[in-house]
């Protein structure tokens, strides 16, 4: 699905399907910081957007849903990542933390074999459009890694980071909440990925 037309429906589709949910909801948590282009950012998550959906069936790998809010510096607007993980990975904190190699393929980072990451897709909005990749000025990173320390059905915790050839370095953080337990009745069962993968 185009990134921008993803930001247009999911906050109506979410405000729709929002309701009070027994106990208090989880919001997403978590920055993205670092220097980008020669420039000092400090970019908060977009707490509608950034969601884990597991499927409770264990048909549906976990995905996440990552988004950061650039609010226009380094010409984006949008900034994120959509990560599928392996089915049946879950761990707690306490369990020693998962971290994968993210290797530059050229056109992109993928994620080492035998990491637990199926998928790395990263998306922007930019001057040059929105989608999938990176962002136009800044390009591919050098390399990369993602930390996953929790993965639970609820909610899972982490950072990556990205390294640039140029030296910049962004660390992104995240605490995001299954859609059931951010207070929505949609309950996260598709992969919210409907475009069409070449």
């Amino acid at each position: 699905m185009n990134a921008w037309l993803r930001r247009a429906a999911v906050p109506g589709v979410v405000t729709l399907l929002l309701t009070t949910a027994c106990g208090d909801p989880r919001e997403a948590r978590g920055e993205c910081r670092g220097t980008l282009q020669g420039e000092q950012v400090d970019w908060p998550i977009d707490g509608e957007y950034s969601r884990l959906t597991r499927d409770r069936f264990g048909v549906i790998d976990p995905l996440l849903f990552i988004s950061y809010l650039p609010d226009g510096q380094a010409t984006l607007s949008d900034f994120g990542v959509d990560i599928e993980l392996v089915d049946g990975a879950a761990f707690d904190r306490g369990d020693a933390p998962r971290t994968a190699q993210l290797v530059n393929t050229g056109a992109a980072l993928a994620p080492e074999e035998g990491s637990g990451v199926k998928r790395w897709r990263p998306t922007r909005s930019d001057s040059g459009g929105s989608g999938t990749g990176y962002p136009e000025r800044s390009g591919v990173p050098a390399s990369g890694t993602l930390t996953v320390e929790v993965l639970a059905d609820d909610h899972a915790e982490g950072h990556f980071v990205y390294r640039y050839a140029s030296g910049d370095e962004l660390k992104c953080t995240f605490d995001i909440p299954t859609p059931a337990a951010a207070g929505s009745v949609w309950d996260g069962a598709g992969d919210g990925d409907d475009d069409d993968d070449d």
